[in-house]
């Protein structure tokens, strides 16, 4: 027997309740839109979805186990998730100064190919992902049902959640261009993501290995 469908229900509603909590996922899916639309944001969508895809599969796979129990392993991929944060928000900041009318587009960060890295790179820097995912399937784990399938289908889950998620945050950016702000006044929204970015560099780095 598989999981009752409204444990799926509490399953989804649980990832979309910890991914909707901003965070450096977010903050470039917000910057993204803000700068090129939600159209194009879905390609950030796309590389946050797969980034999740990948760290769900891989607590799925018992790796999550072996990166929270090893404490250097865990530190040098969290340490290396906070440098490369603090690194986009200083980009996005110093694009802010940069002067760009508000509803531009940047065609340096335009490409498909970029919004994708982008949304990638943010999600997959995030070790606590995995443990998150880690500590939360076996949750939903039924034991009388085929756990491989039951696995898959929450990583499927995940990957739906994720781009719906990270596909929100462009849309919120891209209502915020929508409202023709003056260049000031956009350069400040810029700069307070940037901000967030460094922020949770900052504080990814500072956070206890608990």
């Amino acid at each position: 027997m598989q999981m009752d469908f409204h444990y799926w229900l509490i399953f989804v509603a649980t990832v979309l309740g910890v991914s909707l909590i901003p965070g450096p996922s977010t903050f470039i899916a917000f910057a993204h839109g803000a700068t090129n639309g939600s159209g194009l944001t879905t390609f950030t969508a796309l590389g946050n979805a797969t980034a999740s895809t990948l760290q769900a599969i891989a607590a799925s796979a018992g790796l999550g186990l072996i990166i929270t129990s090893s404490a250097l392993l865990f530190m040098a991929i969290k340490y290396a998730g906070a440098v490369y944060l603090v690194y986009v928000g200083i980009q996005i900041w110093r694009s802010a100064a940069q002067g760009l009318p508000p509803g531009s587009h940047d065609t340096r960060q335009s490409r498909p190919k970029q919004l994708f890295m982008g949304g990638f790179s943010v999600a997959i820097s995030n070790p606590k992902a995995i443990a998150f995912f880690t500590a939360l399937f076996p949750q939903f784990l039924s034991a009388t049902g085929n756990s491989t399938t039951q696995l898959a289908i929450m990583v499927v889950l995940v990957a739906c959640c994720a781009f719906a998620v990270a596909f929100f945050y462009g849309c919120l950016g891209t209502w915020v261009r929508g409202l023709e702000l003056s260049k000031t006044l956009m350069s400040r929204v810029h700069q307070a993501t940037g901000g967030m970015f460094v922020a949770s560099g900052i504080g990814l780095a500072l956070s206890k290995n608990d």
